[in-house]
């Protein structure tokens, strides 16, 4: 059986997937995907630090950039799609973040 997975994981030393992760406010953020062939969206719904409402989404070859701008607790959930799977063979995950303000250590 193959499993279908998503996962947010910051490119960071030892950081896990799908754990929360902190930021300040103005950390601008590159969303991609390290595996070949597979389009990503990340949705944070109606409360969403980037400034807009939209879901967030790329792919292998297109990285998306937003910056942090609004500080607060956020949690969201992460979907990749492996270009001409059948539909509904795509993997979900949930992750949080925390958005600190600009000033704070």
């Amino acid at each position: 059986m193959i499993i279908y997975g998503a996962s947010a994981t910051p490119g960071i030393p030892d950081a896990k997937g799908n754990s929360t992760f902190c930021l300040k406010a103005g950390t601008t953020i590159i969303w991609k995907s390290t595996q070949k062939n597979t389009g990503f969206l990340i949705d944070f719904g109606p409360s969403t630090p980037f400034g807009s409402e939209d879901a967030i989404s790329g792919g292998t070859k297109r990285p998306a950039s937003v910056m942090a701008k609004k500080a607060g607790c956020y949690k969201f959930s992460t979907g990749a799609c492996i270009s001409g799977e059948i539909q509904g063979m795509c993997g979900t995950g949930q992750a949080e973040a925390i958005v600190v303000g600009a000033g704070s250590p």
